[in-house]
């Protein structure tokens, strides 16, 4: 990491960028969504949140978090019942996450999908061309945006393209963003790999699913088995999305958007990751039901057998890499849930596992 600018040199969030500033976090009650408004209020930020009035899923990791010095304004992305809160806001960072974020719903909900992560992205852009005072805006896509007829791993430079409707709406979204006039700048995207850590609680994800069946000691069922994923602890890519920002904000000349993902040794297909979680379970938990996990009979719907991403571009811009194996984000995952499963506060396990996490990445630096 030698070649690059002391302006590169960012192996955590600054504090004393985030001290005090204003920051529009959309989707702020989801998995992701609620790890990063902690973060952020560790960091001393002011936060915004704006999610729909119902929980994402139940139970719901922000409710158990009792964030409540985070100011909480509940309506539909798409709509404009949350537009008069952040306008009075006037938020100096924008951080759009709010999207409906499941495959299996995009292929059960197709215009929902497209309404909330194309209109939802085309609201919040607008918004900020109106705005006076954003430092940076960035939008949250997926790894999934990449066209899947090219080879992976999938780089920057490939084209965008997709075969089903989450995949799709994501890759419009990137679009919209790209396309908007330079009103809205700075602004850019950030795609992550297949983030796991403690607290998702969403249907048709391998490690809740995984919890909830041997919490429950019956088999798991895996929809692909042989699907190869890059996996990483949630706090790889909120860590890449807080430093993008700040260097964003900071003015530098950077790409539309960039990959925070895993390397590819820690890309590793589905079966191989239950194998690895069931010995930390029985660790952490005890049994397990037998067989651990079986297959779908037929496969629900069409998916990609590799998705793995070429993160040296971000590398090379922010010096921002995983610290984190695959195994590592295995563990932390587990931990988290076994430990809230006894008792644990939710909010205490995430301090806990940033505070490790930071020194990790301070040791790694």
């Amino acid at each position: 990491m030698g070649n690059l600018s002391p302006a590169a040199r960012n192996p955590l969030p600054n504090p004393e960028f985030w001290r005090g500033r204003r920051v529009l976090l959309t989707g702020h009650t989801g998995f992701k969504g609620s790890w990063l408004t902690l973060w952020l209020r560790t960091l001393g930020a002011d936060v915004l949140g704006v999610a729909l009035p119902e929980p994402p899923t139940l139970p719901s990791l922000w409710d158990q978090l009792g964030l409540d010095d985070t100011h909480d304004v509940r309506a539909d992305i798409v709509g404009d019942g949350w537009i008069p809160s952040a306008e009075q806001f006037a938020p100096e960072i924008v951080l759009h996450l709010a999207a409906q974020s499941l495959v299996a719903t995009g292929y059960q909900q197709p215009a929902r999908t497209f309404e909330v992560n194309v209109q939802g992205t085309v609201k919040v852009m607008d918004l900020v061309a109106r705005l006076d005072g954003v430092l940076a805006t960035l939008v949250i896509t997926t790894d999934k945006v990449y066209d899947p007829r090219q080879e992976p791993p999938h780089g920057e430079a490939h084209f965008l393209g997709a075969t089903d409707p989450y995949a799709a709406s994501k890759a419009a979204a990137e679009i919209v963003v790209r396309s908007w006039p330079p009103a809205v700048w700075p602004r850019a995207t950030a795609r992550a790999g297949n983030v796991i850590g403690g607290g998702d609680w969403a249907a048709n994800r391998l490690l809740p699913d995984l919890v909830r069946a041997w919490g429950a000691g019956v088999p798991l069922v895996l929809r692909n088995p042989e699907g190869i994923r890059p996996w990483q602890h949630v706090l790889e890519p909120l860590r890449g999305y807080l430093v993008f920002a700040e260097a964003l904000a900071a003015g530098r000349e950077l790409p539309p958007g960039l990959n925070f993902g895993p390397a590819d040794v820690q890309s590793v297909a589905v079966a191989e990751l239950v194998r690895f979680a069931a010995t930390e379970w029985r660790r952490l938990a005890g049994d397990l039901p037998d067989p651990e996990w079986i297959p779908y009979d037929e496969p629900q719907f069409s998916e990609a057998h590799e998705l793995t991403l070429d993160s040296r571009l971000v590398a090379d811009q922010l010096g921002w890499s995983g610290v984190l194996d695959w195994r590592d984000a295995v563990t932390l995952t587990l931990e988290w849930y076994c430990a809230e499963r006894a008792g644990a506060r939710p909010a205490d396990l995430i301090a806990t596992q940033l505070e490790a996490y930071a020194a990790t990445v301070c040791r790694s630096w």
